[in-house]
């Protein structure tokens, strides 16, 4: 009897145990397996079958404050679209979100200008939306000094110290590189000193307190100041061509009717709607969306292809074609 009763007491242990780890186990297998293999079919029944949508984003501030700030975006998109859940994956860089787009691991990528090409090509995604500042729907990068500095042009940059953000960065660095290479510098011999500090505003004050003579940031980094004092300080004395913001993609194999459906979500925010303009100031002060297609970025992509040797060193890859005219990233030799 004592026996009995034991493995009965085992027994409503067990099934309490499973009944607790069930829901978690059961999460775990749909979102990492299950979500992907059953979104490679088309019609309204994939886009039923998908419960949780994962959106891709490099970490641009503190993991865990993006994490915060993309609550009410990631809610919002959950009821628009009716999903179980949509959730933010951040990965350490471009190359990593370009994997796991390619790999499914992420059904939206939030990519870099630049490195959308590679992008494309490597996963087949297609950009969809772009994100909207200040009115504009591109921006540019900006090459400051001191206002009483005597670099009023281009030319007048020439052994100088100059300062960059860091090699990945579009505004940063490889717009203001190749607009430099265009105007006859060659960063790499010209300068007297070239460093890399990494944030915009940090450029700022380095030229700002002379300890660089010049520097390149994004268009709009003055509002990084302090105060109109600090950017009474600093003159403008180049800007780079235009480029479009960065492309909001999805995987190639999601279907078609759920990629319409994300658009229309997208397309919803605005900054001038109280209904969605605290999700838009949670995420860095957008506007909102604007509908594009991968033939927007084509200039970006001959840009690129143009500099191809400037982007290739700086991330220490190529791409490779397969035999069966699939393309890999190789690391260089």
């Amino acid at each position: 009897m004592k026996r009995l009763l034991l493995i009965l007491i085992r027994i409503s242990a067990l099934a309490a145990f499973i009944a607790l780890i069930a829901p978690a186990a059961a999460y775990l297998f749909f979102t990492e397996t299950g979500l992907i293999a059953q979104q490679n079919s088309g019609g309204p029944e994939a886009v039923r079958a998908v419960k949780v949508l994962k959106v891709g984003r490099i970490p641009y501030l503190d993991p865990r404050k993006m994490v915060r700030n993309y609550e009410s975006m990631m809610e919002y998109l959950k009821k628009e679209l009716q999903l179980n859940e949509v959730r933010l994956v951040l990965t350490p860089d471009y190359n990593t979100l370009t994997q796991f787009l390619k790999d499914g691991k992420i059904d939206i990528a939030w990519h870099g200008v630049f490195a959308y090409p590679r992008a494309r090509e490597l996963t087949g995604a297609r950009a969809i939306l772009t994100p909207v500042w200040s009115g504009k729907k591109s921006y540019c990068g900006i090459i400051v000094a001191r206002a009483d500095s005597n670099i009023n042009s281009v030319a007048d940059l020439k052994g100088k110290s100059f300062a960059f953000t860091d090699k990945k960065s579009a505004s940063g660095y490889f717009l203001p590189t190749i607009f430099l290479l265009e105007n006859n510098i060659d960063p790499e011999k010209d300068f007297s000193k070239v460093d890399y500090i990494k944030k915009h505003d940090n450029i700022l004050y380095n030229v700002l307190y002379k300890k660089f003579d010049a520097g390149a940031v994004y268009d709009n980094s003055f509002q990084l100041l302090k105060n109109d004092e600090e950017r009474s300080q600093l003159k403008i004395v180049s800007k780079t061509a235009d480029i479009l913001n960065e492309p909001i993609m999805v995987r190639k194999d999601l279907p078609d009717e759920l990629s319409a459906k994300i658009k229309a979500a997208f397309l919803k925010l605005s900054s001038s709607d109280p209904a969605t303009k605290h999700i838009l100031s949670d995420i860095g002060n957008l506007d909102g969306f604007t509908e594009s297609c991968d033939a927007d970025y084509d200039g970006v992509v001959r840009m690129v292809e143009k500099y191809k040797y400037i982007f290739e060193e700086r991330t220490g890859e190529v791409l490779v074609k397969n035999a069966d005219g699939s393309k890999e990233a190789e690391l260089k030799k």
